[in-house]
Order: C-alpha cells, then sequence, then structure tokens
C-alpha cells in the first residue's frame, strides 16, 4: 500500500471511528465493525516502520483450525526443528525457524504474541499447545529483522496476532459475549475452550481459558516397539485475562497468562511437566493515527518451570531405565520496551534478561542415579536502533541500524557423587570455571521496493542479524536414546548475512504470483557436532552405549544457503480458491576449520525441497471446504549426513458448516491418509514416527 493510499485509508477510518464515538446510541454493528477495522488497520500499521522488500505471509483464522506450528507447516521453510508437531514433539524440540538455513531446536526466528516475545528465556523454543484459537490470524515475515527485539529474529518473525478489543470509550456502558469451542477426535483427544469479552465504556476486558487432553499415538512402528512403549500422551490448559483501559487518552493494556502441560515422550518413564506465567504492561496512546507523534512503552515477566525424565528402553524393549532426570529446571525472563515514531522515523530501546539452571540426576548403571549435576547461568542483551522509511512515487526504501551489548555471567557446572552426601551439603566431585562471556554486536536493514508496471513490483534487500545463544545450548546436556548430546559454555553469537530480491505479479485482485532469490551466509551457526561413538567412557558425557554417539554443541564457522521461493494464489469466480507455494534450498556447511570433513554436508532437518498446494471452495455464507498437499524432500538428522530421513507427503482436509449466525461445525483431518512421517533415526534404524493420522471434529457457538 502506497503512503497515500495508507493515508487515506487512515483519514476514513479515523474519521468513521470519530463518529462512532459521537453518537448517542454507539453500540451498532456497523460502528462497531468500524472500530475493529479502525483497531486492526492501526495494530498491523504501528509496530513497524522498516520492511519495505520484505517477504510475508498472512496466515488467516481459517488455517489455525489446529495449533499455530501446523499452521506454519504449509509455508516452505518455516516449522519445527524436526517434522513432529506439538502434538507429539518434545517441548525443548519446538523452536521455529522461517528459512533452512539448518535446523536448531531452539529456534533462529522470533515469535510474538501481541508484541511480546514468546521464545522460552532457558531455551528459545516455543510452547504451541499455550495458545487458544482466539486469534486474528499469524504474520510471518521472513529473512533478517532487525528493529524491537532484533537480537532474536535471525532468521524472520512470526507475529501472533490476538482478537482485537473494540477500544475503550466507543461502547455502551456495558457489553458482554460469551463463544466457547468444543473438539473431539481420535487418539482419546477431547478438549474445551471459551473466550470472554466484557465490553465497558472506558475498559474492556477478555477472559480466555483451555485445556486439552489426549491420548497421542505410538512413536514407533508396530515392528519395532516392545512391551515398555508407550503412547505419546499429553494434557495442557491455559487461562489468560487481559484488560485495555484508556485513562486520560492513555491506553493502558494489562496481560496475565498463565500454562500447564504434562507429557509422555514414547516411554512410561519418559514424562516431562511444565508450568509457565507471563505478565506484561503496555502504554501508548489510547487514539493512533500514521501522521502523529506515536510512542510505545511496554514491559513483561515471564517464569518457567520444567521437569524431564529421558529413558532409555532394554532387552529387546521389554524393561526401560531413566537415564538422565532434569527433576528441576526453573527459569526466568523480564523485559522492557521503549520506541517513539514520527515523520517515517523510529527510534527504540529494548532489553531483555534471561536466568536459568537445570538440576538433573544422571549415570544410572542400573542400582539408581549416582550423580547429580547443576549448571545453568544468566544472559542479558541490550539494544539500540533507529529505522526510516519514505515512500515516494519511485518507490519505498527503508533502512534500519541497530547495536546490542550482551553478556552472560554467573555459569556455573558443579557434578556431585550422591553416594557421598546429599548435594548442597556436600562439596562437588567436579567444579567447572565458567568463564564470564560480553560483547557488542551491529547489525541492520536496508530495503526497497519499486512498482515496475501496474502488475509487477520489484522487492530488495540485505541485511545482517544476529542471535545469542540460550541458556539451554550453554549449560544443558541430553540425551535421545543412546546418543547424548553436551552442553557448550563456550558458544558465540550466530552471525547472519542476507541479500534477496523478487517480484510480485498481481495482474487482477484474483491473481497473485510471487518469486524470491536469496542467499544467507551463517556465520558461527550453534550445531550438533558428533565428537565420540560408542559403546566407550568419555570424560565430557560419560558412557556412551552401544550404537549411541556423543554430540556437542558447537559454532560452525560458515554455511551458505541459496534459495528459491515460489508462491501463487488464484480465486475464481466459482468460489474456488486455488494456492501454492514452492521452496528450493541448497544449504551446505562450506567452512569448519575445526572438522573439515564436514564441508560440503547439509545441516541436519534442512530439505531441498519443500511444496505445499491447498484447494479450498467456499460455497456461500453457510459452508466451506478445504484440502491441502505437502511435500518435503529429503533430509538429513545427524551431522555427519548418515542418517537419512526420506521424502514425505501428507494430505490435509477440512470443513466448516455454519448452522446459524452464532453455531459452527467444524470438521479436520490432518495426515488423512496415514502416510509415514519419520522425525528421527538413530544408527541402527530405529525410527521415530510423527504427524500420525488425527482427525477431530468441532462445535462453536456464541451467546
Amino acid at each position: 500500500m502506497s503512503a497515500t493510499a495508507a493515508q487515506q485509508a487512515t483519514d476514513e477510518q479515523t474519521e468513521n471511528w470519530q463518529l462512532c464515538s459521537d453518537l448517542e446510541d454507539n453500540n451498532t454493528s456497523g460502528c462497531l465493525e468500524e472500530i475493529r477495522l479502525y483497531h486492526m488497520y492501526v495494530y498491523a500499521k504501528r509496530p513497524r516502520v522498516a520492511e519495505a522488500g520484505s517477504d510475508q505471509t498472512v496466515v488467516g483464522t481459517w488455517n489455525l483450525s489446529g495449533r499455530i506450528d501446523h499452521a506454519l507447516d504449509g509455508i516452505p521453510g518455516a516449522g519445527p526443528f524436526r517434522r513432529a508437531n506439538s502434538f507429539t514433539a518434545h517441548p525443548t524440540t519446538q523452536g521455529v525457524t522461517l528459512r533452512p538455513v539448518g535446523g536448531n531446536a531452539a529456534g533462529r526466528a522470533l515469535v510474538t504474541l501481541d508484541g511480546i516475545p514468546q521464545n522460552d528465556p532457558f531455551g528459545g523454543w516455543v510452547y504451541w499447545s499455550s495458545y487458544s484459537s482466539f486469534l486474528e490470524g499469524v504474520r510471518v515475515r521472513k529473512g533478517g529483522t532487525g528493529g524491537a527485539f532484533g537480537a532474536q529474529a535471525l532468521t524472520g518473525v512470526a507475529e501472533i496476532v490476538p482478537i482485537m478489543p473494540f477500544g475503550g470509550g466507543t461502547t455502551p456502558a456495558y457489553e458482554a459475549g460469551l463463544t466457547t469451542k468444543l473438539v473431539y477426535g481420535n487418539q482419546g483427544t477431547k478438549g474445551a475452550e471459551a473466550r470472554a469479552d466484557i465490553l465497558l465504556r472506558r475498559t474492556d476486558i477478555a477472559i480466555e481459558a483451555g485445556y486439552l487432553d489426549s491420548e497421542g499415538d505410538y512413536l514407533l512402528s508396530d515392528g519395532q516397539r516392545g512391551p515398555v512403549d508407550a503412547r505419546a500422551a499429553s494434557d495442557s490448559r491455559f487461562l489468560s485475562f487481559a484488560v485495555d483501559s484508556d485513562l486520560a487518552g492513555i491506553s493502558i493494556q494489562a496481560r496475565a497468562r498463565v500454562f500447564e502441560e504434562n507429557r509422555i515422550n514414547g516411554l512410561s518413564l519418559a514424562e516431562n511437566r511444565t508450568s509457565a506465567q507471563q505478565y506484561s504492561l503496555r502504554l501508548q496512546p489510547a487514539l493512533v493515527t500514521l501522521d502523529t507523534v506515536v510512542w510505545e512503552l511496554t514491559t513483561y515477566y515471564q517464569k518457567r518451570d520444567f521437569a524431564n525424565v529421558f529413558a532409555s528402553a532394554r532387552d529387546d524393549r521389554t524393561t526401560e531405565r531413566a537415564v538422565l532426570d532434569q527433576f528441576d529446571v526453573p527459569a526466568w525472563g523480564a523485559g522492557v520496551l521503549a520506541r517513539v515514531q514520527f515523520s517515517g522515523f523510529e527510534l527504540g530501546i529494548d532489553g531483555r534478561r534471561m536466568s536459568g539452571e537445570t538440576n538433573e540426576r544422571f549415570r544410572n548403571l542400573g542400582a539408581g542415579f549416582t550423580r547429580q549435576r547443576r549448571a545453568g547461568g544468566d544472559q542479558w542483551t541490550l539494544g539500540f536502533y533507529g529505522e526510516y522509511s519514505h515512500d515516494a512515487d519511485w518507490g519505498a526504501v527503508s533502512a534500519t541500524l541497530r547495536y546490542d551489548r550482551w553478556r552472560t555471567y554467573g555459569g556455573v557446572r558443579d557434578e556431585f557423587n550422591i553416594e557421598n552426601g546429599f548435594p548442597g551439603f556436600a562439596s562437588p566431585d567436579r567444579s567447572d570455571l565458567v568463564p564470564n562471556r560480553k560483547g557488542g554486536e551491529w547489525t541492520g536493514r536496508v530495503g526497497f521496493e519499486r512498482a515496475l508496471t501496474g502488475a509487477i513490483d520489484l522487492r530488495a534487500a540485505a541485511y545482517k542479524t544476529w542471535r545469542l545463544p540460550t541458556l539451554n545450548e550453554y549449560y544443558r546436556p541430553f540425551r535421545v536414546v543412546n546418543d547424548i548430546t553436551e552442553a557448550n559454555p563456550n558458544l558465540t553469537p550466530e552471525t547472519l548475512y542476507g541479500l534477496e530480491v523478487g517480484f510480485d505479479y498481481e495482474p487482477l485482485n484474483t491473481v497473485k504470483l510471487s518469486a524470491t532469490y536469496y542467499r544467507n551466509w551463517l556465520k558461527n551457526g550453534v550445531g550438533n557436532v558428533t565428537i565420540g561413538f560408542g559403546p566407550g567412557f568419555f570424560p565430557l558425557g560419560g558412557f556412551v552405549p552401544d550404537g549411541g554417539v556423543l554430540r556437542q554443541r558447537t559454532n560452525v564457522d560458515e554455511s551458505i544457503t541459496d534459495g528459491i521461493e515460489f508462491d501463487a494464489e488464484l480465486i475464481l469466480e466459482t468460489n474456488w480458491t486455488l494456492s501454492a507455494s514452492y521452496l528450493y534450498a541448497r544449504a551446505r556447511i562450506t567452512k569448519f576449520d575445526a572438522m573439515p570433513e564436514l564441508v560440503g554436508k547439509r545441516p541436519v532437518q534442512t530439505p531441498k525441497h519443500s511444496l505445499s498446494a491447498n484447494v479450498a471452495y467456499f460455497g456461500g455464507k453457510n459452508w466451506s471446504i478445504d484440502v491441502g498437499g505437502r511435500y518435503s524432500s529429503a533430509q538429513f538428522d545427524d551431522d555427519l549426513n548418515a542418517r537419512r530421513l526420506g521424502g514425505i507427503f501428507v494430505v490435509n482436509a477440512g470443513g466448516r458448516y455454519h448452522v446459524s449466525d452464532k453455531i459452527q461445525l467444524t470438521v479436520q483431518a490432518d495426515n488423512l491418509f496415514d502416510a509415514k512421517v519419520v522425525s528421527a533415526v538413530t544408527a541402527d534404524g530405529l525410527e521415530t514416527l510423527a504427524q500420525r493420522r488425527f482427525w477431530r471434529i468441532g462445535l462453536e457457538a456464541s451467546f
């Protein structure tokens, strides 16, 4: 949208907003819709200035009938570390990356909810099961991104947009509404959600609550599992409370969210539990237009408590043993953002403070754990940034410059022999000297857009972004079957350099085509690098069983990814919508002095080809159907490119029927034909399955 068109839209919506506010009876549906459109428009424009030349995708509510990570899978190159989605994946693998520069369990993209970072303060992953389905959508911007919280947005940003309030001061003295959703599906799945809105003249209140309980499915096929294998069951629940109040022309927005989750990861002893809290407060002008000075002050606090047991099957999977008990993994994070916008400029400062540790028992040779470890530390980032954008007849340009200071400190790794006394009273048998680390990072972005014809637009961008390794990567080891991965307190920050150029072709508002080429240089990317093979004892990781490997998180000097993206959408007058997206990504390690044998290898969990296609039919205002297919080519589950995961093709389908204006029925089927999807494989061929066929029906009612 050009600057002139944007200003006209804003002026018109502002005028309608003011007309509605002046009416004595201002709760008419037309007025409320105008106010909603106005606030959505402002929300879409206010938080960002410098985005010329960016590659963006919007995931609407139709695609959010499942969880958000499932919807992101429909965007080639976007998704979690492994192929498993949040219904069966271990929580610590649910980080998201928006372009395939190499898999990383922490993820390399920033996820926000209403502008607040959602990445876990300890591990960087995202608890996708903690979000309700009451959303406007998800706005995905691929490629390096600076600006607010730019220290985390290495490969882009996924902005979760909640349902917006109508705005204090525009509603009658009192109005309330309630929406409920019920869901039932296979794998013993059942759940419910509810949202209550209370609209006052100066205050809007929204309360959301929900739970989901599922027996899950087995993670191994019939021929590979044994008596000790258990279904990947899970249950989760959340509660959120939001208040928006207009006080003397200042919007005060307070949010509180709590979440709990319990999971079983394939073996009865392999349990994990999570409890989470988040609180935020935002101040900004109550009425925002594009031609006024806009300011914002936001602060937030996050708390996480995590417990996790890794287990190993033995004796042909007839017995099992707990091999690592992370019985207490507390973490917390806090942040602040202050910014101001005027005349195409945005100036801001943001900071984040994080702290966490893992308390765990390990080395169980059959008679119980004999060792206990405490490892963790603290880190903070503080960034200053400026953005500028200009829109003229010849095109649009934008520029961002950012400087961050960072520090990782207070690191500790103490190990105790439990047989010598209770840890905390006994002296540690091992106490590593973990050095404090600090530094500074300059990053930036420039973008350009120009209309070549009335139907063709050119866009281009160049950027440099960075990511500080998480506390989890610095301090927390983990184990998957017989493979052990050690932490590394000497990691350095990742840096991404990128160039991209694209064309958008839109001859009609029913036909859209786009193509993008990009090249990314990832410097010091954090990867899990193989350093030993079992069976054997290693000073770093202890005993590694037969068939297992010992890995350590390590900075890889450089990897390069060349990518080509295509997107197409066609809307037919017969109410059919056809869409397709394709990504080719050639990723390879180009420099690694410590292990030159890995040069030329493909980074883990990085397919070359990704394709999604979708067909939707809208049968008037009462019903609609949607069928989509998703293909991903082969990828590797290890740094040596020895464990190959074959290509996959899955089909998803769904439908909606409006019984009335207030009642809606839904049906959704993921992996309709139950195609085999392997998310991990061991050295002896044990395959972890994911994305099993999952159907569910839902009922939504409004009151």
